[in-house]
């Protein structure tokens, strides 16, 4: 256990990991989103009574994915501007009202696009697919569905891999705020 959290704080704040995106180092994000400063996308997937049904053990009934690219103003320790993916994440459970929600920043590391969360708030992987994206935990813990360090905001809970809630696939949707309103 202690090697794991080792291993988990090593990966966190290792530059890899770090949030700031180089320019022309986008990898896979760009085949998702272009790295244009301002645009985004969202990915959306509803799952019908039939779905869930056959699969009793899936706990989520609705999952959106929204990605942005942003560049910041030029500073001292970025001339061209700090270029980040940030993420947002909202799911719906079953036999819950209120849809929890969490984000963070998207990057590339060893060929994989993660999608993490501060404070050892967990993530999630991305690919593209022919018609959306996956989203699947790989060997991460899971993610929280908090914007608060340590889960206080209200409604809040982690989102962990289950039996039927390891890998999503998703699909673009049109209907997508501005990354402003999220």
């Amino acid at each position: 256990m202690r090697f794991r959290l080792f291993a988990l704080i090593l990966f966190f704040t290792s530059p890899a990991f770090a949030g700031a995106v180089e320019p022309g180092k986008e990898g896979p994000l760009a085949d998702i989103l272009p790295p244009n400063p301002g645009e985004h996308i969202c990915f959306k997937r509803s799952y019908d009574e039939a779905h869930l049904k056959a699969h009793p053990k899936q706990t989520v009934k609705e999952i959106e994915f929204r990605l942005a690219y942003y560049r910041f103003d030029p500073e001292e320790n970025f001339p061209q501007g700090q270029r980040n993916y940030y993420f947002d994440l909202l799911v719906k459970r079953k036999g819950e009202a209120k849809t929890a929600s969490g984000g963070g920043e998207c990057s590339v590391y060893e060929g994989r696009i993660f999608c993490g969360i501060d404070c050892d708030g967990g993530g999630i992987y991305l690919k593209k697919s022919a018609d959306g994206i996956n989203l699947d935990f790989g060997e991460m813990w899971g993610i929280s569905m908090s914007s608060e360090c340590g889960g206080g905001e209200e409604g809040g809970a982690d989102l962990v891999p289950g039996e039927d809630d390891k890998e999503f696939r998703l699909t673009r949707i049109e209907a997508c705020p501005a990354y402003e309103e999220w």
